[in-house]
């Protein structure tokens, strides 16, 4: 075989033409060839990570659908680098890269949301999440931010679509109540009771119906319990069809009887409450608590019109302006909100990660299991551009070293280039497709390194078979093409089983869910398939050239 033939042989031109475009994929995919294009972990380019705990224990098919619903809602926000991964049976974890404050603040919100939306007019409901289009949740015309009465205000609305089924149910509820409040939430608590010091609801009186309709909803009413009233009214408050208490962090300070109380009857916080517990405490801060209201205008008779109410998860309470008519069509309604900020340009950004947070949290389905978010802590950039720079050290001289190792065991200086040349385009390859359709991270970095090691033991066994000894007649049989394939087969005979056993010793770690064993396991497994079918079989062809006179 020439030179010609072996740069025309199809192994040869297929790993060729897979290294160029991994090049592509890791330089040109942004048209500027001095950037490097590829999905980096927060430990090379610094981010946040943010724990997740669920509720309980989970199984790997329920925890395989809070990953995907947690993905579906991260990549809405617009972070489609964020890595979502599950930790043991319940725990998760969330990396997001170049992450600024505002979008974790966010992001937080998002994972706390189960996701659960309904629409509820005049105690019935009109709308369920699940009637919802989630490809025509906001979108180009359907997410506007206009000027509001201060500078430092601006109004949002995002605009959705429900189907036909979920257009019928709408006009039901609807049906003869034209200017009343439609009601919007997201995770209105189920079974829930509201526990609040009347100072903490902004000044409306006790009883008023702006507070008593947003709370209605047939079979599962909110029961408003002021403290004031407590010793009165604890029967009613721990009533056997109440599973949740909602109260302000500040309670705990100023009345720690009422909450010892309350925690007696077994209404424990997540953290404190054992795993099948059915009553649990939710404590808000005391904004979320406070109702948010307007003046003036009059719908269904009422003067302050409710705008939210964060402790019962209401996100908008728009006026029915037009009866609905029965059409059994898609249809689209909006939710509309304030956003308030230091400036102006500081308002318009809340308002549009408002917008993020709910679009993500429609489209993206409710989370089968509540969530507690833990505290998110930072990975400098600075430190993940020396962890960046010191693998890349790491990976040349890796390569180098075990080059000159065996070019001193054979003796043959011409060993260094397809060595080198077959090492630095398995590291490419593996890099492009990681970082293209995944993440970068340090752990699939260590794998990446580890390739090396492994690729230069199968070029170690084809050298050997194609060096070692020989009769005559077997050297005379070596200088044939013939001759020399059989002895490249023999070493890939050994080649597949090792690489073999290499992929099965790596399965377990690949399925055990161990966030820092994972990302190893799938590099190395990836490694040797991208060895053994792309850049050991071009080895191979060149080795034999070069080696086939002995």
């Amino acid at each position: 075989m020439s030179w010609s033939e072996v740069f025309n042989d199809k192994r040869v031109l297929f790993a060729i033409g897979v290294t160029l475009v991994a090049l592509g994929l890791i330089f040109l995919k942004d048209l500027n060839p001095s950037t490097i294009d590829l999905n980096f972990g927060i430990e090379f380019i610094g981010g946040v990570r943010i724990p997740i705990t669920l509720e309980h224990s989970t199984d790997a098919q329920t925890m395989g659908s809070m990953i995907d619903t947690i993905k579906t809602r991260i990549n809405k926000f617009g972070l489609s680098q964020a890595n979502v991964r599950p930790l043991g049976d319940n725990e998760i974890i969330v990396e997001i890269p170049k992450a600024d404050s505002s979008a974790i603040r966010h992001v937080e919100a998002i994972l706390r949301e189960q996701g659960h939306f309904e629409a509820i007019v005049d105690g019935k409901q009109a709308i369920d999440g699940t009637q919802i289009l989630a490809n025509a949740v906001g979108g180009a015309g359907s997410e506007m931010v206009e000027p509001g009465q201060t500078p430092e205000q601006v109004q949002w609305t995002i605009i959705f679509a429900v189907n036909g089924d979920g257009q019928m149910q709408f006009a039901d509820a609807a049906s003869g109540k034209l200017h009343y409040p439609v009601y919007m939430f997201l995770d209105r608590p189920q079974h829930a009771a509201l526990l609040v010091k009347q100072a903490d609801l902004g000044g409306l009186a006790s009883g008023e119906t702006v507070l008593t309709d947003a709370l209605k909803k047939q079979g599962d009413d909110i029961t408003l319990v002021y403290v004031e009233e407590f010793d009165k009214r604890r029967n009613e408050l721990f009533a056997s069809n109440v599973t949740t208490v909602i109260i302000s962090d500040s309670l705990a300070e100023t009345d720690p009887q009422i909450v010892a109380a309350v925690k007696k009857e077994g209404f424990l916080p997540i953290g404190e409450a054992p795993e099948n517990a059915t009553r649990k405490l939710s404590v808000l801060p005391v904004s979320d608590i406070k109702p948010v209201t307007v003046s003036g205008g009059v719908a269904a008779g009422m003067q302050t019109i409710l705008v939210s109410w964060p402790a019962i998860g209401l996100r908008s309470a728009p006026t029915l302006n037009v009866e609905p008519l029965k059409q059994n069509a898609i249809t689209q309604y909006s939710i509309t909100g304030t956003s308030t900020g230091n400036t102006t340009d500081e308002a318009k950004k809340n308002a549009i990660n408002e917008i993020k947070e709910l679009k993500s949290i429609l489209s993206g389905g409710k989370l089968p299991i509540a969530t507690v978010i833990g505290s998110y802590y930072d990975i400098a950039p600075s430190l993940g551009t020396e962890f960046l720079r010191y693998s890349i050290i790491g990976l040349v001289l890796a390569i180098f070293a075990v080059s000159i190792v065996i070019v001193l065991r054979y003796k043959r200086f011409k060993l260094i280039v397809p060595i080198v040349v077959a090492n630095v385009a398995e590291v490419m390859i593996l890099a492009a497709i990681i970082g293209t359709f995944g993440t970068i991270e340090l752990s699939a970095m260590a794998g990446i390194i580890t390739l090396i090691g492994t690729g230069v033991d199968d070029q170690i066994i084809m050298v050997e078979e194609l060096l070692g000894k020989r009769s005559p007649e077997e050297m005379e049989e070596a200088n044939t093409k013939r001759g020399t394939s059989e002895r490249i087969k023999r070493a890939f005979y050994v080649i597949f089983i090792v690489a073999g056993v290499s992929t099965a010793s790596m399965l377990p770690l690949l399925l055990s869910g161990m966030v820092e064993a994972t990302g190893f396991a799938m590099s190395t497994i990836l490694g040797v398939f991208i060895g053994v079918f792309i850049t050991r079989p071009a080895f191979g062809i060149v080795a034999g050239e070069l080696f086939k006179h002995g």
